[in-house]
């Protein structure tokens, strides 16, 4: 008899174990499990001024997301460092899984990190490097540095006597420190760097420090911009003032392919060191969903630019990025 009562309370605690077996297979879960395969994930993507090479990026974002499904809040941080700030703060209340996040200041970044490391939030640092990437999960961008050999090869190509060339720069820009060293590795001693000064990126910035430039030195022959917008400015400020001086830049933006198809092989934008912010995006969107899932992800990708000039401009479209 006590056999049997013993086998009896055996049988109910398996039925127990079993039951509660099967409420944690059947029931809520593991809640992360559940968002990434029914909701999908949210994310955060923030840049640090509008244009249209952002909007490239954010395109090749929404190409791996729509995929995979999930959703991208964009905020573009105006050119502030504080406004972008505020957006991460604004991304942590609104519970995203990870950010695409291309600083305004490199060296400003730091709290904006620091937030999202306390936060638990993953963060793909793309196009611009922040200060100190160990502070980020992963980077994508161009090869910036190899931007400005290719922007440095033409200009010898189209100059090989040297002289004295200008740069617009961006300051607190590594991208931009990046491409400016490839150029002055590449075009070496024979030209002759007479003013270095701050275009700000954009095209009405770089208009005005050109038509200074332009004054203080009349017999410039080449002027390097760090990218198509505040290229814009100086193509503007040297087509008013009728001088023969060359453009070179980086990001094979529709602009420049448009002003380089309109004036061919003998007008002032010489070449353009395209870059691929579609695939910029989409690499920093399969990267975050490896970071996500717990798979291998790259520390680290770049993409590696090249020339667009007159001879081959017709290849590519003058109204998107390629």
């Amino acid at each position: 008899m006590k056999k049997k009562k013993m086998m009896s309370v055996i049988v109910a605690m398996m039925l127990v174990v079993g039951m509660l077996g099967c409420s944690k297979e059947s029931g809520e879960g593991d809640t992360s499990k559940e968002k990434s395969t029914k909701e999908g994930y949210k994310f955060g993507f923030t840049e640090w001024a509008a244009g249209s090479f952002f909007d490239a990026c954010y395109d090749g974002v929404m190409s791996v997301v729509e995929e995979k499904g999930g959703e991208v809040i964009r905020v573009e941080a105006q050119s502030d460092s504080n406004i972008q700030l505020g957006i991460i703060e604004d991304f942590i209340a609104q519970d995203v899984d990870c950010v695409f996040y291309n600083p305004v200041d490199a060296e400003a970044s730091g709290p904006a990190l620091m937030l999202l490391k306390e936060a638990g939030i993953p963060v793909v640092n793309f196009d611009l490097a922040v200060a100190n990437t160990d502070d980020v999960d992963a980077f994508v961008a161009t090869d910036h540095y190899s931007a400005g050999v290719v922007a440095g090869e033409h200009m010898i190509k189209d100059y090989p006597e040297g002289g004295k060339i200008a740069i617009l720069d961006r300051t607190n820009d590594n991208a931009a420190s990046q491409r400016i060293e490839g150029l002055l590795d590449t075009v070496g001693e024979k030209f002759e760097v007479v003013s270095r000064l701050d275009g700000g990126g954009k095209p009405e910035t770089g208009l005005s420090i050109t038509e200074d430039i332009l004054q203080a030195n009349p017999d410039l022959v080449a002027i390097y911009c760090i990218n198509d917008e505040c290229a814009q400015g100086a193509y503007s400020a040297i087509t008013a003032s009728g001088k023969n001086i060359g453009i070179y830049s980086a990001n094979g933006g529709p602009e420049a392919k448009a002003a380089i198809k309109k004036d061919g092989a003998e007008g002032i934008w010489k070449c353009t060191a395209a870059q691929s912010p579609f695939t910029v995006g989409q690499k920093s969107a399969e990267v975050a969903y490896k970071i996500l899932e717990g798979k291998d992800f790259e520390k680290e990708t770049l993409i590696s630019t090249f020339a667009i000039d007159a001879s081959n401009v017709s290849e590519y479209s003058d109204s998107d990025w390629q």
